[in-house]
């Protein structure tokens, strides 16, 4: 028999995966600001000079679909599935911009390592509630 009530780990990972994704959302506007890339570190300063338009698009993916997702992970829809999958994407498509742009450069590759972690445990955690039939 599946439980259809969510654990509250499921309740706690999905707000935290929320907070996290607004975070990322917040990080995504701030970089239009020229005044707050010249204080970030000049690894970041780099990365975001010479990202290419696909990787801000990937960027903004990543953060702004990981966040509805996990606002419909709170609300149990089936859709906050596909949502993370696009999150997922973004998230691993700006890891290798970073790769790419700055190599392998530790500072850049924790940040971005990092939500590839989160990111793929919040799709993981999506279709281990879909299964669980705690998703509408």
């Amino acid at each position: 028999m599946t439980q259809t009530k969510p654990r509250i780990s499921y309740w706690m990972i999905a707000g935290l995966g929320l907070v996290w994704n607004l975070m990322g959302c917040l990080n995504f506007l701030s970089q239009s600001n020229a005044e707050v890339v010249a204080q970030m570190p000049e690894a970041y300063q780099a990365l975001i000079a010479a990202r290419p338009a696909w990787a801000t698009v990937a960027f903004g993916i990543a953060v702004f679909a990981g966040a509805v997702g996990c606002i419909l992970l709170l609300l149990r829809r089936r859709v906050a599935i596909q949502l993370l999958m696009f999150s997922l994407i973004g998230v691993v498509l700006t890891l290798v911009d970073a790769v790419l742009s700055v190599g392998f450069n530790p500072q850049v590759l924790i940040g971005t390592g990092a939500s590839v972690v989160v990111g793929g445990s919040l799709y993981w955690m999506a279709r281990l509630a879909d299964r669980a039939g705690w998703m509408r």
